[in-house]
């Protein structure tokens, strides 16, 4: 990016363009989470499971957003990768309700997702999903279900949080932090 560029951005009249790679395992919460970040006015009523991959695009605090919404069902995982250079980030959902089986699953696409080279040194976001279900694991439980300090390295910044994509809770704190890291 030209420092003229950099010098609008810094002042607020001009946004930056970063893309994000959205993924997790199937029924996480992801693509309600993906409808909960765009403006009010362009949110869905109702949102139905991702086949495949749907790009989202809009702006969130002060950076035009490419949301890339990827399918966790079996049949689309290896789609993910197709992705990996383009984006500048990744937010990996993990259902916090979804007991010790969607943990180990989550734990192994985490751990093989970031040893890619594509994603050395990109920023991580991990939310804790479902948060407003009274029988949801904090994120602490979730970084240590998913050995998220091992899984995700030396040198990345990563950052988790509990959130409720029905409520919004959690999610605007989760994107400062990454949009803060882009």
């Amino acid at each position: 990016m030209g420092l003229w560029k950099n010098f609008l951005i810094r002042l607020g009249l001009a946004k930056k363009k970063r893309s994000i790679l959205v993924v997790g395992l199937a029924n996480g919460g992801k693509t309600t989470l993906v409808n909960r970040m765009k403006p009010t006015k362009d949110r869905e009523e109702d949102v139905a499971p991702t086949v495949g991959f749907s790009v989202e695009r809009f702006s969130l605090h002060k950076c035009k957003l490419t949301v890339i919404d990827m399918s966790g069902q079996e049949r689309y995982l290896d789609l993910w990768e197709c992705y990996y250079k383009e984006c500048q980030a990744v937010v990996f959902v993990v259902d916090a309700t979804g007991g010790d089986d969607v943990l180990r699953e989550s734990e192994k696409m985490l751990r093989g997702m970031l040893r890619r080279d594509e994603l050395a040194r990109r920023p991580l976001l991990v939310f804790a999903n479902k948060s407003d279900v009274p029988t949801a694991l904090g994120a602490s439980d979730i970084a240590r279900a998913v050995d998220l300090m091992g899984a995700a390295g030396d040198g990345r910044a990563w950052h988790i949080g509990a959130c409720s994509a029905l409520t919004g809770v959690g999610i605007d704190e989760g994107f400062r932090w990454l949009i803060g890291k882009l």
